[in-house]
Parts: C-alpha cells; structure tokens; sequence
C-alpha cells in the first residue's frame, strides 16, 4: 500500500453541530421592557448584527435595566457569533468578575468563555473555564460544553481524559452520535482499538434520514475502514466501506479504501471496479489523485504491464494538466475572484454556505472552493470577511441615512422660521387664565344649585321665560293687591307656577346628572388646553436650539461613518489578502503532491521498463 494512502487514513475527531448563541441558549424571561423585546425580535430572526446594534443604542440610553445581565450575556453571545472572539471574551469575564453576577449568568458566562478560548484555539484556558460551571446550564448546553472539552483535550493528544468526559453521557439523538464519534476516536487514537470501533460501529449502522447524521454515519464508517485496514484486516474493512453512500463528501475516499481492501487480499481485479469508478471523478480530490496511480499498480500486479504503463502515462497528463489549472487557480485567486464567487450569491441577508457553493461557476477560481471549505481556518476568515462587507453596507446606508438627517435638520429649520411666529401670534389670542376663571364661576354656581336644590337653575330658556313672565305677573298683582277682582288672575297665576315649578323638580335628577357631567368635560378641556398650552410654550421656547443640537450631531457623526468606513475597508482587503494567502498555500500543498505523484508515476514507468530489460532474452 503506497504511503499516501496512510495520510487518507488518518481518524479525525468531527465537530460538533455548529451553534451560536441559539435561542435555546437563552435562559427563559418574562419581557419587562419593551426595548429589550425589541432586540429580541431581531436575534430570533437570526438577524445578529441588527440585534447587536439596538442592543448596544438601549444599552447607552439605559433602557434595559430590568435585563441588564441578560442583556450582556446576550451581547456577548452576539459578538461570539459574528466571529469577535475578543470581544465576546471582554463582556464574559466582566461578567464573571462582577460578585453581584448571579450564578445562572455566570454558569453560562463560563460557558461561553470556554467556547470562546476554545475557538482561539487556547485549549487549556477553556478547559478550565469549562469545568468552572458549578451550576445546571440549561438543557441545550449541557451536550455542547461536554463536546468542548472533550474536544479540547483530543486536540491535546489527551485521549484517556477525553474518553472519562464522554464515557457514560447520553443525551438528544444528534449530540450522542457526536458523542459516540469522538469518543471512538480518542479510544482508537489511544490505542483501545476494540472499544473505539464498537463506538464506531454504532455510528456507523444508524438509521437516521438526517443528511448531517448521515454524513457523520459516512464519516464513521471511514474511520472504521481505514483502522481496519491498519490493522491488516481487510475484508472488515471493505464491510464499514461498503456502508458509504457512493454520492456523498465521504464517497471518495471509501471507493479508494475499499480497492485496497480487495488489493490487500489479492484480488487486484476486484479492486478495479471502485478505483476506475474514481477515475470518472473530479480530479482536485485527494483520493481520485491517488487512484490514479492505484490502477496501473493493479494491472502491473495482473501482469497487464501494457496497460498499467499506459494509465501512468495517463496519470503524468493528468497531473500536469491539474498543476497547470492549479497555476491559472491562484492566479485568479491572487487578483481577488475567489472572494467575488463566494459572494455572488446572497439570500435576503441570510446566506448559507451550501446554497452558495451550489451555484459557483465551473471556473478556476472557484473549482477547488469545495475543498478549501473543509479547512476551519478558512470559514471562520471567509465569515469575518462577510461580516466586514455587511460592516460597510451598513455604513454606506448610514452615510445615506445622515444624509436624509441633514435635509430634515434643514427642513425643519425652515419650517420653524415660517410657522413659529404664525403659531405664537394664534396662541396669543387664546388666555387659559380667563377660561380658567369662567369655569370655577360655572363649578360655584353648580355646586350652589345643587347644594341647595335649586330646580330652577337647571331651567331650559324657555322655561326661564316662562318663570321671568310669571315673576311680571306676580309684582303686577302685588301692586294692586286691593282689587277684589284680581282674585281669578292670582289663583291662575299660582296654578301655572306650581306647575312649572312641578315640571322644573321632576326634571331636577336627569338634569343635575347631565350638568355634572358637561362640567366634568369642562374641566377635561380646560385641562388639555391647559397641557397644550404648556407642551407649546416648551416646545417653542426650545425648538430652534434643539433643532440646531440635532444639526451638530449629524455633522459630528458624518466624519466618525467615514471614518470607520475607511477602517472598514482597510480590514476588508487585510481580510483578502489572508484569505488569499489561505487558499493560495492550500492549492500549493496540492500541487506538491500532485508533483510527488508525478514522480511516483514515472518511477513506476522506469521499473517496469527496467524490469521488462532484465527479463529480455539475451541477443
């Protein structure tokens, strides 16, 4: 078996699902203040830098202090999601060096702390961050943290302490695959093959219609078949790799596995059908670069030295033609295309880097983005990079937004040099302190009426016309008292009171209550006129200059948004330039090895000539 096959069979220990600060993350609260629900909108809408900024405006007006620790660990959580590890590990650690913090908040501050030092790569910092949770995280994290800090300690070459994290744990379908992956693993790498493969078998034979887990059943099955084949039992190894899905990310590798199963065997022949089935395959994969010095290998064995040096031959044309389109890749790459197709696809906001990668053109620069995909370092650069582009998209949209401010300011200060003194003159005529004292003179004799029962107050005009006549009436008959013959007129004239005075009483409740309540109105109108007249004086006293304040913050703010869209898009092209310098090595390192194989297929070339010389009869 040629050397580079052990470099495929190397076992690698898969992460774990990937996971921001999922709402699930999230202690459960009861929403207290309304800005704070608004920043939740945003994050449940996966829309993390928008979160981040109201988050960060509330946070300086003071808006959220009945979820001030909430509101910093959800800070945190959002910067760790855009990649600012630093500043993710800041509010972290001022969370934990605050004593008032409570113990859920910090349990998860240290949660978070570990996955931040874990994604810088400082393994034994977030172990120790890790182990400091002395509480119950919430349920979604439990899983998470064990994964952490087993990885971490795989990544240190510490297997046994890695196998005592995971061994026993149990938990949600998804996280106990991962579990039972790593775990066999770390068992496998030291050196407890028998445990590790059982662990793997179990990963290896799920039923799951979960594309991620049957990826990592993939994966499983791999591992299994390159230990095996290891460990010099091949026909073990060709039943794991048989489990492989042919169109998979795994495939691949096991169709070039289990050729050298049946070749370890002896079975040459069979060995031909997955190798020449890779054959038919996109040559930038490691293993289709092998393959094609395996199948002459094979048919030198069969004894067919024809054919074997004519697929070597076929293999030194291939390798040559993949260095040269290797060359014109990092060309493209070094004048920025790369990038360019990486982001030429973009979802309302919400881009994926699957969809994405779907619809890359079949051009150089964008033929081995695939493979460059699969490396951490490059994510992880290619996601700082899309958060600095949505950076100055924002900036420029507020360059706009300024813009608009300015017009407003200007707007509004036209407006106030037109309107004001129209608006002063009207109010002038309007005097609160005169309807004031009409409505406390309307209360007195109110309250006189109805403390004294004076039906007669509450007389409609023509009523009070009625009484005024009869009042005339009365003081002529009382200046001619003597005359016996008025007597008829008296008697009618106290008939006709009494019943006014009737009607006047029975009247009194539905019209006592009706001017109650219109005095009620009263006093309401009086009062907003009142709180009008107050909100205008303010208004108009301190207009102009507040006016003129928001003018000076706009043209304060206008040099800091191009200030740091100038920083912005200076980090872009440092971003650039080491995502070039990522890609660039990674296609270098491929063309090294396509030169090693290339002088591999010549040597066999040379043997086989130099073999066919030695066994020529003698002239």
């Amino acid at each position: 078996m040629p050397a580079a096959v052990l470099l495929t069979a190397l076992l690698a220990a898969d992460p774990a699902p990937a996971a921001g600060p999922a709402p699930g993350g999230l202690p459960a609260v009861k929403v207290q203040d309304l800005h704070y629900g608004d920043v939740l909108f945003h994050f449940y809408q996966a829309e993390h830098f928008n979160a981040l900024v109201r988050l960060a405006g509330y946070r300086e007006q003071g808006r959220l202090a009945a979820h001030a620790r909430d509101a910093e660990l959800l800070r945190g959580g959002l910067w760790l999601s855009l990649g600012q590890h630093r500043e993710a590990r800041a509010i972290f650690e001022s969370l934990l060096a605050d004593p008032s913090t409570p113990a859920p908040v910090r349990d998860q501050a240290w949660f978070y702390l570990g996955k931040v030092l874990y994604a810088a790569g400082q393994f034994e910092a977030s172990e120790r961050a890790l182990r400091s949770v002395a509480g119950e995280l919430p349920p979604a994290l439990v899983p998470e943290r064990l994964l952490l800090l087993a990885q971490g300690l795989m990544y240190r070459g510490r297997f046994d302490e890695a196998v005592a994290v995971l061994d026993g744990w149990s938990g949600a379908p998804e996280w106990t695959a991962y579990a039972r992956f790593n775990l066999g693993v770390a068992l496998v790498r030291a050196g407890r093959e028998a445990p590790g493969l059982e662990l793997l078998d179990a990963v290896g034979t799920l039923a799951t219609q979960n594309p991620e887990l049957i990826a990592l059943r993939d994966k499983a099955n791999v591992a299994i078949g390159y230990a095996q084949l290891q460990s010099g039992r091949p026909a073990a190894a060709r039943l794991a790799l048989d489990r492989v899905q042919l169109a998979g990310p795994q495939a691949n590798k096991a169709l070039l596995g289990a050729g050298w199963a049946d070749a370890a065997e002896g079975g040459y022949r069979t060995a031909l059908v997955p190798w020449l089935e890779l054959h038919q395959r996109a040559l930038q994969d490691g293993a289709v670069q092998e393959s094609y010095l395996a199948v002459p290998y094979a048919y030198a064995e069969l004894g067919a030295i024809g054919q074997a040096v004519g697929y070597y031959e076929q293999a030194i044309a291939s390798y040559d033609a993949e260095r040269a389109r290797i060359d014109e890749s990092i060309a493209a790459i070094r004048a920025g295309r790369l990038l360019r197709a990486a982001l030429s696809t973009r979802d309302d906001g919400r881009r994926g880097w699957f969809a994405q990668l779907a619809e890359l053109p079949d051009s150089p620069e964008s033929r081995y983005l695939y493979h460059l995909m699969a490396g951490h370092e490059f994510q992880e650069g290619l996601k700082s990079y899309r958060a600095l582009d949505d950076m100055a998209r924002n900036l420029t949209a507020w360059s706009g937004s300024l813009d608009a401010f300015g017009s407003m300011v200007e707007t509004r200060q036209q407006a106030l040099a037109t309107r004001l003194p129209a608006a002063e003159s009207r109010l002038a005529t309007v005097d609160i302190g005169e309807l004031n004292a009409r409505r406390d003179a309307l209360r007195a004799r109110y309250e006189a009426a109805h403390a004294q029962r004076d039906v007669t107050a509450f007389a409609t005009d023509e009523e009070r016309a009625w009484l005024d006549q009869l009042d005339g009436v009365d003081a002529e008959l009382a200046a001619r008292a003597g005359d016996p013959g008025l007597d008829e007129a008296r008697e009618k004239a106290r008939l006709a009171r009494g019943v006014l005075m009737w009607r006047l009483d029975e009247a009194w409740k539905v019209r006592s209550w009706r001017a109650g309540r219109s005095m009620r109105e009263l006093d309401a109108a009086v009062y907003d006129a009142r709180t009008r007249q107050t909100a205008s004086n303010r208004a108009r006293s301190g207009a102009p200059e507040r006016n003129a304040e928001l003018g000076r913050r706009v043209a304060a703010v206008a040099p800091r948004v191009a200030e740091l869209a100038a920083r912005v898009e200076s980090a872009k092209a440092a971003q650039e330039r080491f995502l070039a310098d990522i890609a660039v090595s990674e296609l270098q390192a491929q063309r090294q090895r396509l030169d090693e194989y290339s002088v591999q297929a010549r040597y066999a070339i040379a043997t086989i000539y130099d073999r066919a010389s030695a066994q020529a009869p003698t002239p």
